[in-house]
């Protein structure tokens, strides 16, 4: 994928693997543990952005909204130990795990809120959004936009359908001061998948009546 990995980075992945594994264990994190292809699935779709010159600039301060299991926050903290990454995970359970790999592996800092409420009190303090099976672009964008500082960016990872939701979200885009820029078709070796990220840029400071309260995103998207 043309990523450089720092050193110690080959380690701290297979600490976070075996973490995971005993969490899920647990708790039904994820189901791609159990196929053949899962460092495909898990990992190297998770460092996707790192394969775009540029896109998550130098010392950027990430989001991860809607973790989960840690995905993509963790994997790409562990490549790119120069930036800064907040995982954003409302579910407890879910939370209390990656709070614990944050203090047995290190790296990145939990917020167990809703993404709407946490954007409350961090507006425009991110470069760089990131999101990974959690919602619709429609709702995905209005997640985002309070969080992103002038000219962030949104990188959400989606499927071969990513056009279609582009066109649907965006009235959403522009309520919230940004704009899509694209999709970026994604290259995972040994795959024939056909991901893509849906990139938006925030243009302009989201207006201060986004986001609307908790759920309201899930239960009336932006659409035209």
């Amino acid at each position: 994928m043309g990523i450089a990995l720092p050193i110690g980075a080959a380690e701290r992945f297979l600490k976070y693997d075996e973490a995971l594994r005993r969490e899920n264990a647990r708790q039904n994190l994820t189901r791609d543990l159990y196929e053949p292809d899962y460092i495909e699935r898990l990992y190297l779709d998770s460092l996707a952005p790192l394969a775009v010159p540029g896109l998550i600039p130098e010392r950027a301060r990430v989001a991860d909204v809607g973790s989960g299991a840690g995905l993509p926050g963790i994997p790409l903290s562990i490549a790119r130990p120069d930036i800064s990454v907040t995982l954003i995970e409302a579910i407890g359970k879910r939370a209390a795990f990656l709070q614990e790999t944050a203090r047995t592996i290190g790296g990145w800092q939990v917020s167990n809120t809703r993404a709407e409420d946490f954007a409350r009190e961090h507006r425009g303090q991110f470069d760089v959004v990131v999101c990974r099976a959690v919602a619709p672009l429609a709702v995905l964008i209005e997640y985002a936009a309070p969080l992103l500082s002038a000219g962030g960016i949104l990188a959400a990872y989606k499927g071969p359908g990513a056009a279609g939701e582009v066109r649907e979200a965006g009235r959403a885009a522009d309520e919230v001061g940004a704009a899509w820029h694209g999709i970026i078709p994604i290259k995972v070796p040994g795959t024939d998948w056909n991901h893509t990220l849906a990139i938006a840029e925030q243009i302009r400071e989201c207006p201060a009546k986004y986001p609307r309260r908790a759920g309201a995103a899930e239960k009336k998207p932006l659409y035209p």
